[in-house]
């Protein structure tokens, strides 16, 4: 994968601000679909306290990451 084709995750404050390629902003338009994503959501949704925010959202990532690595080999 193209070192510029990633996830970029950072904290500002209280919020956390994710920063997607352009490889995966059309990823995460297919992602709705991906049965593993929709159960990271409902996690997410469900996340009581920053800390388990963070663990999903970096598990997002890494699921998004590994559907564009799907996407370049088609």
């Amino acid at each position: 994968m193209n070192p510029d084709d990633h996830i970029h995750i950072e904290q500002a404050g209280n919020m956390l601000v994710v920063r997607f390629s352009k490889l995966m902003q059309r990823v995460f338009r297919r992602a709705d679909a991906d049965p593993r994503m929709m159960q990271l959501d409902r996690l997410m949704a469900e996340a009581k306290d920053k800390q388990t925010a963070w663990l999903i959202l970096n598990e997002m990532a890494v699921r998004l990451e590994e559907l564009a690595r799907l996407e370049e080999m088609q």
